[in-house]
């Protein structure tokens, strides 16, 4: 060693700790600090800010989550008798959805918690996002199964006359069916795309350098189911446009019927408007498939996508429900303007991630 030669300073390792803020910190080579972050390297600069949002998310589908179960539990009558001696077949015990939706409540409140705790005050822990995921499954499933299926299956089964505006009840059926497919559409926006944001809140939760590794392929797998779901939704919405049209001939045919039509989220009293929003849900969502694998055709989507939710919007809340106040339920407008709004936006949202996958992996091949 050569006496001369000026001291050399001892080495210093950089970290950032993003199960905090992101603040860099400072620590002796051969340190606790230095030794996690060597297998995996340093950890992405927008680790934090990747958390962040998927927290804000999960907090925003929360919010819209726990709206609907208020409005749901307000709509079963609580005081009621749950359990009536003189209950008749034909109608669905009351304790059900009243249970679905006390449940619907809950999971969204602690959607909530989570989100805004993780999202805007950094307070976060991995056991407790499994947990509430856990519980989740549970619970969303449960009102799944019951607001989605069994409400108006329970209809379907019982139904004693034709509704409005057909003549048969293979047709009304028929309505009812593509009421429940368009409902599963919507609610699995809501509730599937709730616990989707609950797994990206987790997976940025993982050892820096993991989360943040996520492969194109998958992101743009999420983009196609996610677009897909905007599809079916729109093919189901189109079929219940034809069958309205079909059968109203004699009701005000292609304009304004003289009656109501109810199959929730299909309420109102324009066949036209139904059968177009339909198509442009289709469209927007072929597009965004495409997208999923094309980045190209992503500004494409999103124009579509705005598009398509503009008329969802029109379509599901003021427009239809609008025309037949103050007879018509005003809940089903309150109810489907979040229901469009999430269903719209999940999956442009993912084309993205899948299309900022692809850029992220070529800036690392070309780094390395």
């Amino acid at each position: 060693m050569d006496p001369t030669a000026p001291a050399e300073a001892p080495a210093v390792a950089v970290a950032v700790d993003a199960s905090t803020d992101g603040s860099v910190g400072v620590a002796p080579a051969g340190s606790v600090t230095e030794s996690l972050f060597a297998a995996g390297g340093p950890p992405h600069p927008h680790h934090t800010a990747k958390r962040q949002e998927a927290a804000a998310l999960l907090a925003l589908w929360s919010a819209l989550v726990l709206t609907e179960g208020t409005v749901r539990f307000v709509l079963t009558s609580p005081a009621q008798d749950l359990f009536p001696a003189d209950r008749p077949v034909s109608v669905l015990p009351p304790f059900l959805p009243f249970l679905a939706a006390l449940s619907e409540c809950l999971f969204g409140l602690t959607g909530v918690f989570v989100g805004v705790g993780a999202a805007f005050f950094n307070l976060h822990n991995r056991a407790v996002t499994l947990a509430f995921l856990g519980s989740q499954t549970v619970l969303s499933w449960f009102v799944f199964i019951i607001y989605v299926f069994l409400i108006p299956s329970y209809r379907a089964r019982y139904l004693e006359a034709p509704i409005f505006p057909f003549d048969t009840l293979g047709a009304s059926r028929a309505f009812i069916t593509m009421g429940i497919f368009t409902s599963v559409s919507l609610c699995l926006a809501l509730q599937g795309g709730k616990f989707a944001f609950g797994m990206r809140l987790l997976g940025h939760q993982s050892p820096p350098g993991k989360a943040s590794a996520a492969h194109a392929a998958k992101a743009a797998a999420r983009g196609v189911f996610w677009n897909g779901n905007m599809v079916f939704g729109g093919v189901s919405t189109v079929v219940a446009g034809v069958l309205l049209l079909a059968n109203a001939a004699g009701d005000g045919g292609t304009g304004r019927l003289d009656g109501v039509f109810v199959a929730p989220p299909h309420v109102g009293v324009f066949p036209l408007t139904t059968l177009f929003c339909g198509l442009t849900m289709a469209a927007a969502g072929a597009v965004g498939v495409v997208a999923s694998f094309r980045p190209a055709w992503f500004r494409a989507a999103l124009i579509y996508t705005a598009v398509a939710y503009v008329y969802m919007y029109l379509n599901f809340t003021i427009v239809q429900v609008g025309a037949i106040r103050p007879s018509g339920p005003p809940q089903a407008a309150a109810f489907h303007a979040g229901l469009v709004l999430l269903t719209a936006l999940i999956g442009p949202y993912f084309a993205y991630q899948a299309k900022a996958a692809r850029v992220e992996g070529a800036s690392v091949a070309m780094t390395a």
